[in-house]
C-alpha cells in the first residue's frame, strides 16, 4: 500500500478540550511535551506543524503575556537556526494538517526515528516516436519504489484537537 506517515504512526500524546476545535493552548503544549517518555527525552526533540499551525501558537502568550514562540533572530542565533517554542526547534511542514476539529496538527519527539526506505532506483524512459516528434514533443516515463515508516512510535507523540 501507501507509506505510514509520522502522523498516523505515532501515538497520542495530548487531546484538546471541548471547544480547541482550531486552537490549542499552552497548558496543551506542556503536556505535550511531557507525553514523551523520559528515555526518549534526548537532543533532537522538536515540534513540527503547518504554517496555518504556526499562525495559532505564535499567538499563545504565558501569564506574564509574553509569547512563548522565540524567533531565532530574537534568541541571538543565526538565520539558518530555526525558531523556539518553548525552547525546542520547530519545523514547519505544510503537509501536517491544519488545525480543524479532531486533526492532529501538532507532533512533537525525535522525528529522525521516522526512516524512508528507496526500494529500487528511479527507472526512466524517454520516447522520441513519431507521435511525438509529430508535435515537436519529447515524452518521459518515470517511476520508483519507496516507502517510510516511524521506526519507534514512542518518540513522537501527536496532539490532536477536540471533535467538537
Amino acid at each position: 500500500g501507501q507509506p505510514h506517515g509520522v502522523v498516523t504512526k505515532s501515538t497520542l500524546g495530548k487531546t484538546g478540550t471541548t471547544g480547541q476545535t482550531t486552537s490549542v493552548i499552552y497548558d496543551d503544549l506542556v503536556d505535550l511535551t511531557d507525553s514523551i517518555d523520559p528515555a526518549y527525552q534526548v537532543d533532537g526533540l522538536k515540534f513540527q506543524f503547518s504554517q496555518a499551525m504556526r499562525r495559532v501558537v505564535r499567538k499563545i502568550k504565558d501569564s506574564a503575556g509574553r509569547p512563548i514562540w522565540t524567533p531565532s533572530y530574537e534568541a541571538g542565533l543565526t538565520a539558518a537556526t530555526p525558531d523556539l517554542l518553548m525552547n525546542y526547534p520547530v519545523e514547519i511542514n505544510n503537509h501536517m494538517p491544519v488545525p480543524a476539529a479532531n486533526a492532529k496538527s501538532i507532533s512533537f519527539g525525535d522525528h529522525s526515528k521516522y526512516m524512508v526506505r528507496d526500494a529500487m532506483e528511479l527507472t526512466m524512459f524517454r520516447f522520441e516516436d513519431s507521435a511525438y516528434l509529430k508535435k515537436g514533443q519529447v515524452g518521459f516515463l518515470a517511476w520508483a519504489r519507496a516507502g517510510g515508516n516511524l521506526t519507534d512510535t514512542n518518540a513522537v507523540k501527536v496532539y490532536q484537537h477536540s471533535a467538537t
